[in-house]
């Protein structure tokens, strides 16, 4: 095991299974139909979330290669399938949970990273590049009605990474020009405007790290160096803020680098890991990997290794339990982060 750090094989091997048979539970709850957005103690189950049902296939591919398990590569494909067959008439993937109706952008584009496997990806970017705008912006179909997020660069990538697959021409330039739009953005002290949920509102650390990695994946695929530059800075400025509070992350941060150190939000920690350690990859200065690790470690303690089946392997939103960002749940996306996060920087 390379870049292992401080934790032993077996502690990965436990935590790692662990976190794959949650997921195996969270998909045999809806029956065979996607993954369940979370579980929660009071309420059990949530119904199937499409988005994330989505980019959980990337997951299943990995581990099956790592762990060399078919089994989760067959998971893969009847998720793909079941994707394939909730898809809308124009090509748009829905919002929200299963049964919801109304196209989301964002979704799609998330949904797009398991494009190799959906015959639906082709008319999936067509009607993304139909609901671009001349400015490189997509106003329709957005999760909070009229509020152009940041975190938007991540869907620039989704829709790049499935065009290395569909190929279809003029991609490329358009794509270029949507991250363009969302590169004015950035702050004269490093921060990024409208990297939250909704207009002047903290970022919690998932939407940050989701606006991050996709200027930091859209700027390597497009050559954009000083949009590159600029993503780098903007994370430094977070590990000194980190430094600052005696190596503690903010649940959540404002554009002034304010943060709220009330709760941590685990999705957010295991997503910058993985940033971390990316460009660590690129820069080659040790502070990025040591940052990918601390990351990761601060949060380890927090996957549920007890007795319940429901929860065995899982991860809270927050942490304390009742934190502000998906008190009291489960969700199903965090499980994948963290075993992206555990792949990359263990392995």
């Amino acid at each position: 095991m390379s870049n292992l750090g401080i934790m032993t094989e077996p502690e990965w091997c436990a935590r790692t299974d662990a976190a794959i048979d949650w997921l195996r539970r969270s998909m045999a709850a809806t029956g065979g139909g996607g993954s369940a957005h979370s579980w929660r103690p009071l309420t059990g189950w949530a119904k199937a979330y499409p988005e994330t049902t989505g980019y959980l296939i990337e997951t299943l591919i990995a581990y099956a290669a790592e762990k060399q398990d078919e089994s989760l590569r067959k998971l893969a494909v009847e998720n793909a399938t079941w994707l394939d067959f909730i898809q809308l008439p124009s090509g748009a993937f829905p919002g929200l949970l299963v049964g919801n109706t109304k196209p989301s952008v964002f979704n799609t584009s998330q949904i797009l990273f398991a494009s190799q496997h959906l015959s639906a990806a082709d008319k999936a970017m067509h009607w993304l590049i139909s609901m671009l705008e001349s400015d490189g912006a997509w106003r329709q179909s957005a999760y909070v009605s009229g509020f152009i997020p940041s975190y938007y660069t991540r869907a620039i990538w989704g829709v790049l990474h499935a065009n290395n697959t569909i190929q279809i021409n003029d991609v490329e330039r358009l794509m270029r020009r949507a991250l363009h739009f969302y590169a004015e953005r950035f702050l004269p002290n490093d921060a990024v405007r409208d990297w939250g949920f909704r207009s002047g509102e903290a970022a919690f650390t998932h939407t940050l790290a989701y606006t991050l990695e996709g200027f930091l994946e859209c700027a390597s695929i497009l050559n954009e160096p000083h949009i590159l530059e600029k993503t780098i800075r903007s994370l430094e400025r977070l590990l000194a803020e980190r430094k600052k509070a005696g190596g503690r992350t903010a649940g959540r941060y404002d554009e002034l680098w304010r943060g709220n150190y009330s709760f941590i939000c685990i999705t957010g920690n295991c997503q910058l890991s993985i940033l971390c350690h990316k460009v660590w990859e690129k820069t080659g200065e040790p502070k990025f990997r040591e940052a990918a690790n601390s990351f990761l470690l601060e949060i380890m303690r927090f996957q549920n290794m007890g007795s319940n089946k429901n929860t065995f392997g899982a991860l809270p939103g927050s942490a304390p339990f009742w934190g502000a960002y998906l008190p009291f749940r489960y969700p199903n996306w965090g499980v994948k982060f963290f075993l992206d996060a555990m792949l990359r920087v263990y392995r």
